[in-house]
């Protein structure tokens, strides 16, 4: 899905066909920021990105997109053979993963990392957002579009210099607003991921 898609799904939750409210601008920017938002409610990609541990190197690149990493194993077997086990002692800072003891063996190493969702800077490329989880894109940014509308009905202002539209009441969007976010709520419950437990780390 294009963030021309997403705009046009947007606007049929919004029951606007055309921008005569929402503008497109306004609609890209809601994208990004909800897109953002997503990873620390549960909503990202996963990866395991696979690299080699050096000898008396501390730190490793991870993949551009990391939000959090959540497990890191080494392969202490061979490559018909493999023996993963869980790497101890690490952490992440400045997008990179840095072990706190420096390795005496070159083994191959897999990380378990959770991965933002990509930005999108145009309207043709491809969301890398799967098309289900798309949902809480739709009902996350048509809740940030009728809060903007909240907020320009609450601007006293506006009641003396701006005619408001027609038939449409405060607690008309408001209820609106409520509604969007059960829907984006519900949706977050649905497709937010629950890593399994893992064992805590007492001693790394």
């Amino acid at each position: 899905m294009t963030r021309s898609d997403l705009r046009t799904s947007i606007r049929d939750y919004l029951y606007e066909s055309t921008a005569d409210l929402w503008l497109d601008a306004q609609l890209n920017r809601w994208i990004d920021q909800e897109m953002r938002a997503m990873p620390r409610k549960g909503v990202y990609s996963e990866e395991i990105y696979s690299t080699t541990q050096v000898v008396d190197q501390l730190d490793y690149a991870l993949p551009t997109g990391t939000y959090k990493t959540e497990l890191v194993e080494i392969n202490t077997g061979t490559t018909d053979k493999p023996y993963w086990i869980e790497a101890k002692g690490w952490d992440n800072y400045g997008g990179a993963l840095w072990f706190k003891s420096r390795p005496t063996y070159a083994y191959p190493m897999r990380v378990h990392v959770r991965k933002s969702f990509t930005i999108l800077t145009d309207d043709v490329t491809a969301t890398d957002v799967p098309d289900p989880e798309t949902e809480v894109l739709i009902f996350g940014v048509a809740k940030r579009a009728y809060k903007a509308i909240l907020g320009y009905f609450v601007d006293s202002r506006n009641w003396d210099t701006i005619a408001k539209p027609d038939g449409v009441s405060l607690n008309q969007i408001s209820n609106l607003y409520q509604q969007s976010k059960l829907d984006y709520d519900d949706s977050i419950k649905t497709y937010r991921k629950y890593p399994r437990p893992r064992d805590i780390d007492m001693t790394g």
